[in-house]
């Protein structure tokens, strides 16, 4: 059997295509200087991420040619190569043709001085890049049924908006082992004994008695050993704490190994691992957790009470660029301690906000462009546009304002403006979703006005950075 105007049959064409998408990976990994060269790939909702051992031997020029790559950013300590909504099926590709993943034993080279920034910029994109999906889509079904709700198009007291309430706020609760699990790569710690370590801290019995201890007066506290103080909190939705529980269990795990005998190491590695980290976190490390989480969140409430216009302003103004070097992950476990703390987030919005103004600029480029330009590269800009509409801005932002940087900064500038507006107005989410239109009826959730003002602000902020890229931009036919 062939397919229509070929004469190659289908399994040979499908090994063809096999093979040369195989070939580009190979391309990949030799513009980075080889399998030997690459120290771990990790990979967020767009993009591939590497950790190189000599980023000299890159060669970037190269590496922006091959087809399929959309951008390449050099930041945080790593090489950041742009795929777009395909990015999973090259990483599980790269398995099959390189030696380096996110299991590759890290590279005990000698760090460098100023990095401590780029670090934590890389470990936060590395615990959240690949938890943003599943809180994303629980976040929006929490803001469609708020939606729903909102408009009676069904019950508050249905047993279906009980039933997909109750999944969804799951998700949320119990974010502390996502966010582990997901940090356990990054801290090269066995996953499952951090999960293990997560469960201890949501423990059913431990969250009881404390219930049991305050309801007769006394203070949610056990003693044990009789001198180690258990403060009995409630962990549920805290990812600071998890966070730092995993770093804890990859410092104890090594110093376990070398103390068990290599006989009792299967037993007693895991046991030792498990029982110290769970009894020196939730003695220690989680309460501590939890008051830089209600320290950070009193930070950027201050912020806001200060001056919550020049607040959004700023937040606004710098959204593009943080999606350009790739740090934008940054702002996830501030909203998700926003919406643990207070209930609401107001910078959710404003990357919404970015990303349609990201797309406003990058539609005036193709207007301009579509009489000058080849119809192939007119192409190419209206669909970086319209997937900026649906949140995907990588595209748009490495296909086309990277190459027109006024362009975007008039992004820029439309989103720290119409930012500045949203938070003055109190526009906010109540849970976390994606950023594009299709996220709108999430601020229901928050009342009729807060939906007003959302659709207003996406609508606004795209027609002014159309009108400032238009007016102050000039595009060539390149």
């Amino acid at each position: 059997m062939s397919l229509p105007g070929t004469n190659k049959p289908i399994k040979e064409t499908s090994a063809v295509n096999k093979d040369a998408f195989k070939a580009t990976l190979e391309q990949l990994i030799a513009t980075l200087g080889g399998n030997a060269n690459i120290e771990n790939i990790t990979h967020c909702m767009t993009r591939l991420r590497f950790k190189l051992i000599d980023e000299s031997l890159i060669n970037k020029e190269r590496l922006e040619s091959i087809q399929g790559v959309k951008g390449v950013v050099i930041a945080q300590g790593q090489i950041q190569v742009v795929i777009g909504v395909e990015v999973e099926k090259w990483f599980n590709a790269l398995t099959d043709v390189s030696s380096a993943t996110d299991e590759k034993i890290e590279h005990k080279g000698v760090q460098k001085k100023g990095q401590l920034f780029q670090n934590a910029m890389q470990v936060v994109a590395g615990i959240f890049g690949p938890v943003v999906p599943a809180i994303a889509g629980s976040g929006m079904l929490m803001g469609l049924l708020s939606g729903l709700i909102a408009t009676k198009v069904i019950s508050e007291t249905s047993d279906t908006v009980f039933f997909f309430r109750s999944i969804s706020v799951a998700v949320f609760f119990f974010l502390p082992m996502l966010v582990s699990f997901s940090a356990a790569k990054v801290f090269k710690v066995n996953e499952y004994i951090a999960l293990a370590v997560a469960a201890a801290m949501m423990a059913p019995k431990l969250v009881e008695k404390a219930g049991q201890l305050s309801a007769a007066g006394s203070s949610p506290e056990l003693s044990v050993f009789g001198f180690v103080p258990i403060e009995l909190l409630n962990y549920g939705g805290a990812i600071v704490p998890a966070i730092l529980a995993v770093w804890v269990l990859s410092k104890i795990t090594p110093l376990v190994d070398k103390l068990v005998p290599a006989s009792a190491k299967p037993v007693f590695t895991p046991l030792l691992a498990f029982t110290v980290t769970s009894t020196v976190v939730l003695s220690v490390v989680a309460p501590a957790g939890m008051w830089l989480s209600n320290g950070a969140g009193w930070v950027v409430s201050s912020l806001l009470d200060v001056s919550p216009t020049l607040t959004g302003f700023v937040f606004g103004l710098t959204r593009p660029i943080t999606i350009v070097f790739g740090i934008h992950h940054s702002m996830t476990p501030i909203s998700l301690n926003n919406f643990a703390l207070y209930g609401k987030d107001l910078l959710m919005p404003i990357m919404c906000l970015g990303n349609l103004a990201i797309a406003g600029a990058t539609m005036a480029v193709w207007y301009k462009q579509r009489k000058i330009a080849s119809k192939e590269q007119s192409s190419i800009t209206l669909g970086s546009g319209i997937t900026a509409i649906l949140g995907i801005t990588e595209p748009a932002l490495f296909g086309v304002l990277t190459k027109y940087t006024k362009a975007l900064f008039m992004a820029s500038l439309a989103t720290g403006i119409f930012g500045a507006i949203s938070v003055t107005l109190d526009t906010h989410l109540t849970s976390y979703i994606l950023s594009s239109v299709f996220s709108l009826p999430a601020y229901l959730a928050g009342g009729t006005q807060n939906f007003i003002q959302a659709v207003l602000g996406v609508c606004g902020v795209f027609a002014l950075s159309f009108i400032l890229t238009t007016m102050f931009v000039r595009v060539d036919n390149k």
